[in-house]
């Protein structure tokens, strides 16, 4: 059995050959040696190495004929190693986009790594955010995609993303022995709800009335419900880092398309609105259970905030969704 820590003047020599070999012979990928160079780099392994292994690994992909996962999730730990300032000088929004929309999981899963990496620092996520339709790709691949670990992913990236591009959020950034902050600019939030390409994706892939899915056939309606699964998780986990941005109205001209306008004194407006009157079919016994355990979360959302000023009525209208007993008794509002 291979010892854990490999002599690394001599492994990737051996892993650099391999690489020819698969190149030049198409041999097929020797599993253990790419493992073994995976879990031997580190954040103290030498940058130049680091370098040549993402660009050897890059330059062969598109030659492959066999199964890239064994040489991606190499490129996804080198990545993970790598400054996104580095990083974003050799990939382009459009490389990436052609990622995301490539029918391979392992290509896709290497571009979310990308991504991930740019969530280190609010100029990662202002990089991602500065291309609609790299946003577009990246919301839409999540919503539509197939492979649960794609999916799965692509929440992560995005949570990450949003979390650090928050003007609530400092990210703190070290220098050598300086240190310094930068707070998120918001950028990618003001993308995806005031975008209207953006926006419009979270509905049309989860609308049972107006849906980019064949709403003719069983198969459609079952991946409308799965996208609509997922835009619950979305926003119970985004909701801490802005709540006034899933709570109310931002372009009503899209949300009307999806939902009644909303009436004035409307508690709550926008996708929240959406999700929570307007997405699921009422009548389907497991979409009823995923919209409770929904608000169960919102609700915890909401009570561990100290810095959100809710309504009486919304706090009602998240209470009685979650299924426990409402505070009619409050007063005309609640700082929670």
């Amino acid at each position: 059995m291979d010892a854990l820590v490999d002599d690394t003047d001599k492994l990737f020599p051996q892993v650099f050959e391999h690489l020819d070999e698969v190149e030049t012979q198409d041999s097929p990928f020797d599993e253990e040696l790419l493992r073994r160079a995976e879990r031997n780099l580190t954040g103290t392994s030498p940058k130049n190495l680091l370098w040549k292994v993402l660009q050897t690994g890059e330059n062969l992909l598109p030659t492959l004929q066999q199964d890239p996962r064994p040489l991606t999730r190499l490129l996804e730990r080198v990545i993970s190693l790598l400054p996104f300032d580095d990083l974003k000088a050799t990939i382009s929004a459009q490389k990436l986009e052609e990622g995301l929309s490539s029918p391979s999981t392992p290509i896709q899963l290497l571009c979310l790594a990308y991504l991930r990496k740019a969530a280190d620092l609010p100029s990662g996520a202002s990089f991602v955010a500065a291309s609609s339709s790299l946003v577009q790709c990246q919301f839409t691949t999540w919503l539509k995609s197939e492979s649960t670990e794609v999916a799965e992913r692509s929440l992560e990236v995005i949570e990450a993303l949003l979390a650090v591009d928050s003007p609530n959020s400092t990210t703190v950034l070290s220098a050598g022995r300086s240190f310094g902050e930068a707070r998120g600019q918001g950028l990618l939030w003001r993308r995806l709800f005031h975008d209207p390409d953006v926006y419009m994706i979270l509905f049309e892939w989860t609308s049972l009335s107006k849906s980019r899915r064949d709403l003719k056939t069983k198969k459609g309606i079952q991946l409308v419900t799965i996208s609509q699964g997922r835009l619950f998780d979305f926003i119970a986990r985004v909701a801490p880092y802005n709540w006034a941005a899933v709570t109310t109205s931002s372009l009503p001209r899209i949300e009307t398309q999806f939902m009644a306008s909303t009436a004035i004194g409307e508690p709550v407006g926008g996708i929240l609105r959406y999700v929570s009157s307007f997405m699921i079919d009422k009548d389907d016994i497991l979409m009823k259970v995923l919209r409770q355990d929904f608000f169960q979360k919102l609700l915890g959302v909401v009570e561990d905030s100290n810095s959100q000023n809710v309504s009486t009525r919304l706090l009602e209208v998240i209470q009685e969704g979650a299924g426990v007993e409402t505070a009619r008794d409050v007063g005309d509002g609640v700082h929670l």
